[in-house]
């Protein structure tokens, strides 16, 4: 949300106001002012009273937001925003306490009714997924005694036999040897204590599938996290590559180091070119002085 648009801003907190059902009255003329006690009710209400699995989180978080003063209470709402929904606000807690920034207040606050909302969303999906566990596992569990009941209820073991394959082929006339005797039927006694369940282990079984399936949650989000990671390392190993390809036979120096090479070079040649015109130096001036010797020479009168 860009700021210089006021009525925008004004437009935005109503929406926030109408997702989160807000049943007190807001007067826009204070919110305009920048007055923090007008963005305080909203934002308590947000964590407070919107959701009831925000109001868990809090709990489960340690944070208490009531019976505060304005400045613990913004304290703890920031910290609960930097560790619970990643979200720095724009503000500090000392400007969100003065008046003024309207601007930047309604853009807090309209950010901060988004991060609710969208966490409450995520735990409400969280809990369903949570619920039809459940109830699959009870269906589980029912249908488990019930073929219990169905077992324990036929002692003859008619409804285990009706199940199986005869183990003696039949014959006819004399070729049925009289060493054949029907199998013996397993102990009554061992099948009640093989297929007995005890309620409480059940339980426990339906309490560690609902806790490997949240962890099963868990490793498969680290592992979508790892993949994008890996694809981000695959990106920047190729374009290493093709900066290692771009570069290959070409020597890369410091720009200060550039700059302290090019002026020694120019030191080096001024001093050269000192040095060559020292030399120059004694040549000319015995010239010049050949020159003032010659031109003072008397020229001898001609006879």
């Amino acid at each position: 949300m860009a700021t210089g648009d006021l009525k925008g801003s004004i437009r935005k907190i109503e929406q926030g106001l109408r997702l989160l059902n807000y049943p007190r009255d807001v007067d826009y003329t204070v919110l305009v002012k920048g007055d923090p006690a007008a963005f305080l009710p909203i934002i308590s209400y947000s964590f407070t009273s919107f959701s009831t699995y925000i109001a868990e989180l809090l709990v489960k978080c340690d944070v208490e937001l009531t019976a505060k003063s304005d400045l613990r209470f913004i304290e703890a709402i920031y910290k609960l925003l930097r560790d619970q929904f990643q979200y720095k606000p724009i503000l500090t807690k000392q400007q969100f306490l003065q008046f003024g920034f309207a601007e930047r207040k309604m853009q807090i606050v309209c950010d901060i009714i988004n991060c609710v909302v969208k966490k409450h969303k995520e735990l409400s999906n969280s809990n369903k997924v949570k619920s039809q566990t459940r109830k699959k596992l009870r269906s589980f569990k029912y249908e488990v005694w019930s073929n219990c009941d169905n077992v324990l209820a036929d002692p003859s073991g008619s409804a285990l036999n009706s199940k199986q394959k005869p183990q003696v082929e039949r014959h006819s006339g004399n070729e049925v040897s009289g060493d054949l005797h029907p199998l013996p039927l397993p102990a009554q006694g061992g099948n009640e204590e093989e297929l007995y369940l005890d309620h409480d282990v059940v339980e426990v079984k339906c309490e560690q599938v609902i806790e490997d399936n949240s962890q099963i949650e868990f490793l498969k989000s680290q592992l979508a996290d790892c993949q994008e990671k890996l694809h981000k390392l695959d990106w920047m190993e190729d374009k290493l590559h093709v900066l290692d390809e771009k570069l290959k036979g070409k020597v890369i120096i410091d720009e200060k180091d550039w700059n302290n090479l090019l002026s020694r070079v120019l030191l080096l040649e001024t001093e050269l070119l000192l040095q060559s015109k020292k030399r120059d130096l004694p040549t000319e001036f015995s010239n010049i002085s050949q020159e003032c010797t010659s031109s003072r020479m008397p020229v001898s009168p001609a006879i």
